[in-house]
């Protein structure tokens, strides 16, 4: 079986590099941005060092290709032995790359989100009418349901709720790209995240965003009140059941088809939920929880208050039943925040909250 990755350098793309490393028989095609192919595997070099330190395995070298891609260029812009190398040995597409700086213009996130995936549907259109395609699996965001009031299924195709930001519309667009290819027989499987924080065992992540700006805050004593709502929903999943739920639809022989929410489910924290763990874990003062939403005047975060915010007053209930029925039996389930938000404090803490950088493996050394 060989992947066309794209987005390997991401956060989300490294765990997904490293599951296909432990596999026996997965060879991975990692599409990244470079100026060539040269290029392209030094920055899988420096990707490698970031999960592995030293001690890259001898299969990453055996298994994994880079070759240089833009999502903005048709055909994502390979040279043409890159293009050979596709049409010849790709089987499974998993699109993963994105654009998730939220307040980007429309043009730019567009560029990146919905047209990046139009060029990645290209390959894959192609590769399907060659009878090679066997799966197409595109990372969209439980967020395309927007400011949705209520519960979101697997099976909702429209959702009519306001975007927050350019980020949620472009990968709402993108959305109705790839089901049109479903609709035209390419073997498509969508699958929806929520907000991805480190990994459940180790804390381990090089993206400290969303979740992490008011526990830093609250770290540093610069939270008195924290503008959400206190029955606000904060959908969190941990970076290592995403990747092993997406790594297990990617390649599993079973025919599976249609949209998976890789989302909290039942076990979706409300904002007091939050709260409460955080000011134990942080040994610090509770702050109020007041809506309506303010601005936070905390040192350094300001910015990242007026992207993040939004995020805090969610009421959106993310249904996750068909991705639970798929995923139990192989043993990959979703842990309850709270068995965890120690460990990802802990790792936070050792990390300086993103001042520091730590091989992915050093991780496993850090105890909550």
């Amino acid at each position: 079986m060989t992947i066309l990755l794209t987005g390997a350098t991401g956060f989300l793309g490294m765990e997904l590099l490293t599951r296909a490393v432990q596999a026996d028989s997965v060879d991975v095609v990692c599409v990244i941005r470079a100026d060539d192919d040269a290029h392209a595997a030094r920055r899988l070099d420096a990707t490698l060092a970031t999960l592995y330190g030293d001690d890259v395995p001898a299969a990453a070298a055996s298994r994994l290709t880079a070759v240089a891609g833009h999502l903005e260029l048709p055909g994502l812009g390979l040279g043409p032995a890159a293009a050979a190398l596709v049409t010849e040995r790709v089987t499974r597409i998993v699109h993963s790359a994105a654009s998730i700086t939220f307040d980007l213009p429309l043009d730019e996130a567009r560029a990146v989100n919905t047209t990046g995936t139009a060029h990645v549907l290209g390959i894959a259109r192609r590769l399907h009418a060659l009878g090679r395609l066997e799966r197409h699996v595109h990372v969209s965001t439980a967020y395309v349901a927007g400011r949705h009031d209520g519960t979101v299924t697997e099976e909702d195709r429209t959702i009519a709720g306001t975007p927050r930001n350019t980020y949620e519309q472009t990968k709402r667009e993108a959305e109705v790209l790839v089901r049109d290819a479903a609709d035209a027989g390419v073997p498509v499987v969508i699958v929806r995240p929520s907000i991805v924080v480190g990994d459940s065992r180790t804390g381990w992540t090089p993206a400290f965003n969303v979740l992490y700006w008011p526990l830093r805050a609250l770290s540093r004593g610069l939270l008195d009140t924290v503008p959400a709502d206190p029955a606000g929903l904060v959908d969190v999943v941990p970076v290592d059941y995403v990747a092993d739920a997406i790594a297990h639809l990617a390649t599993t022989p079973e025919a599976v088809r249609g949209t998976y929410h890789l989302t909290a489910g039942p076990h979706v924290s409300e904002v007091e939920d939050l709260m409460d763990m955080a000011c134990a874990a942080l040994d610090c003062p509770r702050p109020l929880v007041h809506p309506p939403l303010a601005e936070v005047d905390a040192d350094g975060i300001e910015h990242e208050a007026g992207v993040f915010v939004p995020y805090f007053d969610v009421v959106s209930r993310f249904d996750d039943t068909r991705a639970r029925a798929v995923l139990e039996p192989a043993g990959i389930a979703c842990p309850p925040l709270g068995d965890y938000f120690g460990q990802l404090i802990a790792y936070a803490r050792a990390a300086r909250w993103g001042k520091d950088s730590m091989p992915r493996v050093a991780a496993a050394g850090v105890r909550s």
